[in-house]
């Protein structure tokens, strides 16, 4: 854990440098939301903002926000930004909520979120790499392959734990109240 901690801190150090203007920062999102319209938009991509995530967060946002640290950060090391946004998009498109599923091994949610994923849009390798690989090590035998892959499974930690965070933040003041 301390080792992913160091990394994002790395990565979140390296594009911190680059000190860009608010329309420099416009100008990037746009460039995100470029490669991520046609899924963001998606009926069936839409179904998620039904279903609860981590917290407060639902499905929806949950993958918007992973998708956009894919983006970020795969474009600062030079990576493939637009397939990491896409698949970090698509990535937990199970479309169910898990909290109230029957129990099943967490091998199961990246296989159905391919599985709807490859129903809708066409994915490469990269794509497909990220969303049947992302729950490592929860899926220990389903490695990452991909260094996008690799940055998509620090992402969906990283956002994962702090939309968790959110909602026990939340949690406290409810109780003081």
């Amino acid at each position: 854990m301390e080792k992913l901690q160091k990394t994002i801190t790395e990565l979140n150090d390296k594009l911190k440098k680059k000190n860009k203007t608010p329309e420099e920062q416009d100008e990037e999102f746009e460039q995100f939301y470029e490669c991520i319209k046609d899924i963001a938009i998606h009926p069936v991509v839409l179904r998620m903002k039904l279903y609860p995530h981590h917290g407060v967060t639902n499905c929806y946002q949950h993958c918007l926000h992973v998708s956009y640290y894919n983006y970020i950060w795969c474009k600062a090391l030079e990576l493939d930004a637009r397939s990491a946004a896409r698949a970090g998009m698509l990535h937990d498109l199970f479309l169910y909520d898990w909290h109230t599923h029957a129990k099943r091994t967490g091998d199961h949610f990246p296989k159905r979120a391919l599985m709807n994923a490859e129903k809708f849009f066409d994915l490469n390798s990269i794509e497909r790499d990220i969303i049947i690989n992302h729950m490592w090590p929860v899926t220990l035998f389903s490695v990452p392959r991909t260094k996008e892959g690799w940055i998509t499974t620090l992402a969906d930690k990283y956002c994962g734990s702090f939309e968790t965070a959110q909602r026990k933040a939340s949690d406290l003041v409810r109780k003081s109240r």
